[in-house]
């Protein structure tokens, strides 16, 4: 007790203004996790205004985050995909001004693949292009969307599951879905995504009754108030 008393004293030295850097304070100098990155981040780089791909990145990306929960037993029906869709709508039409007047919209922060913005849930992207998307055939873990390999594992949740279909089965139900919206980082671009991201932390709580939701919850994840506690001190 009295030496982590006298070792938790050097806290007192940490610098309280500014952004507080996690892995700075927390990591360990020199770890070979960071010489590792740093190889990675010399040996492999990648054009994200090109081709986004959160797997490729090296370093944390921000994100605003959204938890929606539907009141029935699974959300793969029509009326309830296309409240979520209200919600998704919304978020990407946010657009926060500025003091000196300068508007910084959605789309000019967000994290883009082939000039636009990366869908926040790839299932639900793939609705909204095709509102006749067949809901009960949809595989889980891995789903082949248009062609491609998309997983689901992280972005659906209280799945009840079916037969098997190769290496994934039949997702009967999912009670809740994630919509990630990642954003730009870098130099101006940082200070903008903050901006945006604080906006969105003020409209997040109220969009359930502004919507008038009937079939879905809406819920804020912790790690945006995490972005809040880093970026506003």
């Amino acid at each position: 007790m009295a030496l982590t008393a006298v070792l938790g004293t050097g806290l007192m030295y940490l610098p309280r203004d500014g952004e507080e850097d996690l892995e700075e304070e927390y990591t360990p100098i020199g770890s070979p996790a960071k010489a590792e990155r740093r190889f990675v981040q010399g040996h492999f780089t990648a054009n994200d205004s090109l081709v986004f791909s959160i797997s490729r990145k090296s370093a944390e990306v921000p994100y605003a985050s959204i938890l929606v929960v539907s009141k029935a037993e699974t959300l793969l029906e029509p009326d309830i995909i296309e409240e979520i869709s209200k919600v998704d709508d919304t978020v990407q039409a946010l657009t926060v001004t500025q003091d000196n007047g300068t508007q910084i919209p959605y789309r000019e922060v967000c994290a883009k693949n082939q000039g636009s913005c990366v869908p926040p849930n790839p299932l639900l992207f793939a609705w909204k292009r095709n509102k006749g998307l067949n809901l009960r055939t949809i595989t889980f873990p891995i789903y082949s969307l248009a062609g491609q390999i998309v997983s689901l594992a992280n972005i659906l949740g209280g799945t009840v599951l079916g037969e098997s279909m190769g290496p994934s089965q039949l997702l009967l139900q999912a009670k809740a879905m994630r919509l990630q919206y990642y954003l730009e980082t870098g130099g101006e671009e940082n200070e903008r995504s903050k901006a945006w991201m604080i906006h969105f932390l003020t409209k997040a709580s109220s969009l359930e009754e502004s919507l008038a939701l009937k079939k879905i919850q809406v819920a804020s994840g912790w790690s945006l108030w995490e972005a809040r506690r880093r970026w506003e001190g």
